[in-house]
């Protein structure tokens, strides 16, 4: 099918690419109807549809995605075609495997690699690719770009990835060794109906349904996105959801049946080929640019994405912006639009500047409350993230509850953790649920919620800059459990505002190791707990708090505390209660370390 656009100059078709092992791909090609005839591409691939808006796959290009007046940043798609062509690119969109148009099953970015890597030796036999390409998504379309990266074609010269997972796997599903749990559950339902025809039918044939089957689990997977979202505006929410708080996680009903590979992404609990296979910027040897929010849940991935190539390869770029994941599609985000610049430096070697400034540039606060009228006018440069000006403080927790510089002291402490009665999730890195510094008060006013640490009234305003640690000594009488530690500020009103939160499988707390290490009743173990990264100020009169915890539901699946391996196969016979202990003395110190900014 081809189709012509006069009024804007292009010239556009749809086509089917054949990858590899046969699958076809569907994709939409706009070529600019100037100078030519050979031009630079930007490839985008995406698993949300190549339609404005979503919706049933699309065939015409003319119908294709082009953004709406005034939306040019907005969705997995960047910049959309028509601006991609009147910058003199061919602008290339496909649906990924399995997804909208395209044939396959949809195994949720296992596939992205190879199949980015056959696009691209499809484009560089075109008559109308000069050769440079480069890739650019946002969201899950960073991350199939990150994939198609990874794959190291020659004709890749450059990419420009957003708010997506550089290890998809190692960073975001099993951050800390905790399964994530809102993004799986809620994206997985809502992306349903976007799974082709030959996904379908591979579906059919493996469960063997007849289309009525198939279509009641479908109904019943939209129902139950439904229980599952208005869950999340409950008092309190999550916890009291049949729906939520279901066990095992493995075969979830109408889920698994539609997206069997669920099941499949939760049950590698540590490093192994299927994980290492996920872990995109390991390969890639490209210029990048990267780009994520404080509150985004792609944040530490965008950023350990940057520093590992920036130290392997040089020439990357990052910018964190405030607040969440989805502040990026703003059109007020950026004080500048850096695509076009960034493409036209390693695309066309146009004189941009863009390589001229330094490499990070990052919003100083963390969360806008106004972001309907956030202008970026106070970005700040920086050589290098962290900033070398930091200086590590540490902050010890004791025995009394104080957080302190003074060092180490006091008896101590323990708290019940029970897997029926977990802690809702209240803010922090999320995508689906709500996001940001939220007051954890309604948190830690529920009976077992854990322990709290609190440092005196700031004399002055602190300012931190970079990855945020705890560091703790702590038992339990089960052979598993969770650690969350979080980093709050106390407002003088009262508030108790959360900053950041990270969290350590007792279990796996050895990233080195990968058999599973079990708790001994009473015996003390050092785990360490990654924070992410953050740029804030607490201001003079406000506390430090570091709050210790063992559940964040269900921004992290609950931890049965069994020690049975494969957590996502327990049901709620394995659920056993733990009494969790933390230390403070002198031989045993548990402290976090803020990265203080002179």
């Amino acid at each position: 099918m081809t189709a012509a656009d006069d009024a804007n100059d292009v010239k556009s078709f749809q086509t089917f690419v054949e990858m590899r092992d046969g699958v076809k791909l569907n994709t939409f090609v706009f070529l600019p109807d100037t100078a030519g005839p050979e031009f630079p591409v930007i490839l985008q691939r995406t698993p949300y549809g190549i339609t404005a808006p979503q919706g049933e796959a699309i065939f015409d290009p003319t119908k294709g995605w082009l953004p709406n007046p005034g939306e040019e940043m907005h969705g997995s798609i960047l910049r959309g075609w028509k601006a991609i062509a009147q910058h003199g690119y061919a602008a290339v969109y496909q649906d990924t495997r399995g997804r909208y148009g395209s044939e396959g099953i949809d195994r949720v970015y296992a596939d992205d690699a190879a199949d980015g890597f056959d696009t691209l030796e499809w484009i560089s036999q075109q008559s109308w690719s000069n050769q440079r390409v480069g890739i650019s998504g946002s969201s899950a379309g960073a991350t199939t770009a990150l994939a198609a990266a990874s794959a190291c074609h020659p004709t890749l010269r450059a990419f420009f990835a957003q708010v997506g997972g550089a290890s998809i796997y190692d960073d975001i599903v099993y951050e800390g060794g905790s399964i994530e749990m809102e993004r799986l559950w809620l994206w997985v339902s809502r992306n349903i109906p976007g799974l082709s025809k030959s996904h379908r039918d591979a579906m059919l044939q493996r469960f063997g349904l007849t289309e009525g089957e198939l279509d009641a689990a479908a109904k019943g997977a939209a129902a139950r996105y439904e229980r599952l979202d208005a869950a999340c505006r409950a008092d309190p929410p999550f916890v009291d959801s049949a729906d939520w708080m279901r066990l095992p996680l493995t075969g979830y009903p109408d889920f698994s049946t539609w997206q069997p590979f669920l099941d499949e992404i939760i049950t590698h609990p540590t490093p192994d080929e299927f994980r290492w296979q996920h872990d995109f910027r390991r390969a890639i040897d490209i210029p990048g640019f990267h780009v994520t929010n404080w509150y985004d849940i792609f944040q530490h991935s965008m950023i350990a994405a940057f520093t590992d190539i920036q130290s392997r390869v040089g020439n990357q770029l990052l910018w964190i912006g405030p607040n969440d994941h989805y502040f990026i599609y703003e059109t007020n985000f950026w004080p500048r639009d850096p695509y076009f610049e960034w493409f036209g430096h390693w695309l066309k070697d146009e004189p941009t500047g863009i390589m001229e400034q330094p490499p990070v540039y990052y919003a100083p606060n963390a969360w806008v409350e106004d972001a309907a009228g956030y202008v970026a006018d106070d970005w700040q440069h920086a050589d290098q993230w962290p900033p070398s000006d930091i200086e590590l403080h540490r902050y010890y927790l004791r025995g009394d509850g104080s957080l302190t510089e003074a060092g180490p002291a006091g008896a101590p402490r323990g708290y019940t953790y029970d897997p029926g009665q977990p802690v809702p999730t209240l803010g922090g890195r999320n995508m689906l649920i709500d996001a940001g510094p939220r007051d954890q008060r309604p948190a830690q006013a529920r009976p077992n919620y854990g322990l709290m640490y609190r440092s005196a009234p700031l004399e002055e305003d602190l300012t931190i800059a970079g990855v945020v640690r705890v560091t703790m000594r702590a038992s339990s009488d089960c052979p598993d459990t969770d650690f969350i530690a979080k980093l709050i500020e106390v407002l003088p009103d009262g508030r108790t505002m959360l900053l950041m939160d990270g969290v350590v499988r007792s279990m796996y707390r050895d990233p080195a190791v990968t058999e599973p290490q079990r708790l001994e009743p009473g015996e003390i173990y050092s785990f360490a707990i990654d924070l992410a990264h953050i740029h804030h100020m607490f201001r003079a009169g406000s506390c430090v708090q570091v709050d210790i915890t063992s559940s964040n539901f269900p921004r992290r699946a609950r931890n049965t505390n069994s020690g049975n391996p494969v957590l996502a196969n327990d049901s709620d016979a394995d659920i056993r209660v733990a009494a969790n202990t933390v230390y403070h003395d002198e031989t045993t110190p548990s402290f976090v370390e803020l990265p203080v900014l002179d």
